[in-house]
């Protein structure tokens, strides 16, 4: 038996060890997959193994990182040159095709914070995608190569994401902790695929959660015993109260402002709650949208004309979200919404809900604008897709924002997404 036959017979008991029904007709055909194609293009190998060993669409995370252990990114050719400290730099290397192996090793070596860190795989792996700012370097590389269709550039950017997922999984123990369902899959850990599980689910979500609100509110109208109008109807019944009137309520619905971040992998988090907002349409009959990176701008028209189905490179394509730097900055961001819409629209009515991780790059936090938004509208809440336990570390600025909102969720995925807005709403 050869090296790569072991590993292919290592890697089905490991898929077996963590769930996944391997059979040994299947573990012979990767094997004879394996043969046919060889090693020398790794995605095709993985593919292939994947298309034999792995039947259900929620078990490929842990299909990746199970390959990742037995068949470990090793970079092929020279180091790569580019600067990966350079947004610019990085950006050409995307759109110009170069080999992101070696350039996702050199981003974990340089942002992952993998030396004699006990620390879980996400954690590093968010640190890198943090910094190397996926979403900014779409838009970049759009720049740079005009020719070059969004399609393929989504392509390079998934392919860089996976590659860096596998090399911080590849030198860090495996972690086969996966949530089955869609409504439990985290946002910040969700690979391409599982995030279209999720999008699929987003609706159906959405729906109940309507339907919930729906019933709450028709509860809700009828109010307290109006004992005057009781007392005078039941005249009709010798005295008896038999029926029962009650105080007239108009249950009050909300006008919602959504401030969302777009920046690196929050994006996609921002868009499920944008999607999931856009489909209570009925529940929310007032609802303004905003997605900023270092400055804001509102999209609540964009979206409607798109069907609210929009990706984040579309939103940096066709916004005004990208100011001096590119980099998350909440205090300017703050300080522009203030000085426009804020000051000028927020009313006692308006709910704000803002979507981010708080991350504002070690620049000004600007909390004092956040206490004015909250002392001028009706309620603020945040929606933080990173775990409790990293607010307030490195450049999060959550404590300096916490005071200031009504209540703070962490949300890491739909299923909270939809309790927090049931309780917002």
């Amino acid at each position: 038996m050869d090296a790569t036959t072991e590993q292919i017979v290592r890697l089905s008991r490991l898929l077996r060890a963590n769930g996944i029904e391997v059979s040994m007709a299947e573990t012979v055909d990767a094997a004879e997959a394996a043969r046919t194609i060889g090693l020398l293009d790794r995605s095709l190998f993985r593919e292939a193994l994947r298309s034999c060993m792995c039947k259900v669409t929620d078990d490929e995370r842990r299909f990746d990182a199970a390959f990742d252990r037995c068949f470990p990114l090793t970079r092929s050719g020279a180091e790569s040159t580019v600067d990966v400290r350079s947004s610019d730099a990085l950006a050409a290397a995307l759109a110009d095709g170069d080999d992101l192996g070696p350039i996702a090793g050199r981003l974990v070596d340089e942002y992952g914070g993998l030396d004699g860190s006990t620390r879980g795989e996400r954690h590093h792996l968010q640190r890198v995608l943090r910094a190397a700012d996926l979403a900014a370097l779409m838009a970049l590389a759009l720049r740079h190569r005009p020719d070059t269709t969004s399609a393929e550039l989504r392509a390079r950017i998934d392919e860089l994401h996976r590659l860096l997922a596998g090399e911080v999984r590849a030198r860090l123990s495996f972690d086969d902790s996966v949530p089955d369902r869609a409504e439990n899959l985290e946002f910040l850990n969700a690979s391409r695929t599982q995030l279209e599980a999720m999008r699929r689910a987003v609706r159906p979500l959405a729906r109940r959660i309507a339907t919930r609100l729906a019933r709450r509110r028709q509860h809700l109208r009828s109010g307290r015993i109006n004992l005057r109008r009781t007392m005078r109807h039941s005249l009709d019944t010798g005295g008896v109260p038999v029926q029962l009137s009650h105080q007239r309520r108009r249950p009050a619905r909300p006008e919602l402002w959504v401030l969302c971040d777009i920046s690196g992998s929050v994006a996609e988090f921002s868009l499920f709650t944008l999607t999931l907002l856009a489909a209570l349409a009925t529940e929310l009959p007032h609802t303004r949208s905003f997605v900023f990176v270092d400055a804001i701008d509102e999209i609540t028209d964009l979206l409607e004309h798109n069907g609210h189905r929009i990706e984040p490179w579309q939103l940096m394509r066709n916004t005004n979200v990208i100011g001096a730097t590119g980099h998350s900055d909440y205090g300017a961001v703050l300080e522009q919404f203030w000085s426009g819409p804020g000051r000028q629209q927020l009313t006692g009515r308006t709910t704000v809900v803002i979507v981010g991780d708080g991350r504002n790059n070690r620049r000004p936090p600007r909390a004092e604008i956040l206490a004015e938004i909250a002392r001028r509208s009706r309620a603020v809440y945040w929606l933080n897709p990173e775990p409790h336990t990293e607010w307030g570390e490195s450049d999060s600025e959550m404590a300096a924002y916490s005071p200031h909102c009504r209540k703070v969720f962490e949300v890491r995925d739909l299923e909270q997404l939809a309790r927090c807005v049931e309780m917002i709403v």
